[in-house]
């Protein structure tokens, strides 16, 4: 019975949304007759749960409902005036469920009402889902706006936060580009998606990378040159011009990733021998024709190949890089030489060349399969006891092949944090499933993978499922 009232509110919610989008106007609450709360469901639930209050009078302008819920100002997503739809936000510990309705001048017009019963808050690690808008056949395209009116970013390959919005305090914004489409921002404050440009004005995008500064985002693309400097392979736009404008910064061989240092060098890789490169620009001037590029290594000094789709993962010192690539199940580190200015041929942190697979393990004994994008996050129990190497850092990334998401510690110890759940009950690994990471979630083919530290929560290009996913502990 409980469930099927659920449903009905659900039904409820979305026709408020859609009465909304019709008469663009909202019904306040009637200040003549008493705001009546009569219960909430469900009662107990974590991060993101989607709640529900129940009652007469509440008004349909969420805007002017205030709910909080353990003690964290809950997510007010729509309100029948009968019904108000809230989500559960991080660390709700103290379980009082609380709301205020606003009058026409957006003062409250009641006295904060507290259930008397509480809100089990159930503090764990999940993997939910942020956005994903599928039709009946599993289709999705690229789709402008809110969140919670339809937005659709179906194929996310690789993914950035801004890095000033911390200490700027601005929106949260989270970058994200595949090969194919372009790049867009979705801002999980606003909860919009914007498009910024399109792939009509370069030939192909892999990842991009803030400079140190944070004010300048550079995007490698592979411009189908083998070695001439005939075409950008390096573009670049600002932050004062809100990272709409796309201008050539270099012009050299094809690139798929590329790091900024802190000394304005730039690195990025090529397919030819899987080579990376530093960039040389003598005169300052930009664009600048890369003639002059440093060759730091090849990956033919480690294994026999003709080239790899190379994607850099610069660590937060700068003290090295990790390098990861879909054609070879291995994550390879670089360790940076001040002296020379040059990142060093890289050694195997975790897996083996030619061996694919998906085992857990420590160093060669570890198995992957595309391995695609990661992210560097720090551990508190490092921070707390100090490693000899002084490393505060874990390694997370995406195995697409793997349907599953990887740790790696600074020791080469690799193990699946999330996803591949369930795999004995119908025999398959991948899947879309929310829940717990190592019970009940399911990834297809994820691929971008980032990490917002000041949430804990990293988000996941789940390219198959055509969405994206999170992961938060608490």
């Amino acid at each position: 019975m409980k469930q099927t009232f659920i449903i009905s509110a659900i039904l409820c919610c979305m026709m408020l949304i859609g009465c909304s989008d019709d008469d663009g106007k909202s019904t306040s609450y009637d200040p003549s007759q008493p705001v009546v709360f009569t219960d909430f469901s469900p009662k107990e639930g974590q991060v993101r749960t989607r709640l529900y209050i129940y009652g007469k009078n509440f008004g349909t302008d969420e805007t002017k409902i205030h709910v909080n819920v353990g003690g964290q100002e809950a997510k007010v997503i729509g309100s029948t005036g009968e019904i108000i739809y809230c989500m559960v936000q991080k660390r709700s510990y103290d379980g009082n469920v609380t709301v205020t309705i606003d009058g026409e001048d957006g003062k409250p017009a009641t006295e904060p009402y507290t259930f008397e019963e509480k809100f089990n808050y159930v503090a764990k690690t999940t993997v939910g889902t942020l956005l994903r808008v599928v039709d009946e056949y599993g289709n999705s395209g690229f789709t402008d706006g809110s969140f919670d009116d339809g937005a659709s970013v179906p194929s996310n390959d690789w993914m950035v936060f801004d890095p000033k919005y911390a200490e700027t305090g601005g929106d949260r914004l989270l970058f994200t580009c595949n090969f194919y489409d372009g790049l867009r921002v979705l801002n999980l404050t606003q909860r919009t998606v914007s498009r910024l440009f399109a792939r009509s004005q370069y030939s192909c995008m892999y990842s991009f990378s803030f400079t140190a500064d944070g004010d300048t985002l550079i995007f490698p693309d592979d411009n189908g040159n083998g070695s001439n400097e005939t075409k950008p392979n390096l573009y670049y736009c600002l932050r004062s011009e809100g990272f709409k404008k796309l201008r050539p910064y270099n012009y050299g061989p094809c690139a798929y990733s590329v790091v900024c240092l802190p000394n304005g060098t730039k690195f990025y890789s090529s397919w030819t021998n899987a080579t990376v490169y530093r960039m040389e620009n003598p005169t300052g001037e930009i664009p600048n024709t890369d003639v002059n590029r440093t060759r730091c290594f090849a990956l033919t000094a480690l294994t026999q190949t003709d080239g790899q789709h190379m994607r850099l993962i610069l660590h937060p010192s700068g003290k090295y890089m990790y390098i990861t690539m879909e054609g070879a199940p291995v994550v390879l580190r670089s360790n940076y030489n001040e002296k020379t200015n040059m990142f060093e041929t890289p050694i195997i942190i975790a897996g083996a060349f030619g061996q694919n697979g998906c085992q857990e393990g420590t160093g060669a004994t570890a198995r992957f399969q595309e391995v695609w994008a990661g992210v560097f996050v720090k551990n508190e129990d490092y921070v707390k006891n100090p490693r000899p190497d002084g490393e505060e850092y874990d390694f997370y990334f995406c195995a697409k092949a793997n349907h599953c998401i990887w740790k790696l510690t600074p020791d080469g110890v690799a193990t699946i944090i999330a996803g591949r759940s369930n795999q004995n009950a119908d025999g398959k690994v991948e899947g879309y499933i929310d829940g717990d990471p190592l019970t009940e979630a399911r990834f297809h083919t994820p691929a971008g993978i980032a990490y917002d530290e000041t949430d804990e929560t990293w988000y996941i290009g789940d390219n198959d499922n055509k969405g994206i996913r999170y992961i938060t502990r608490e």
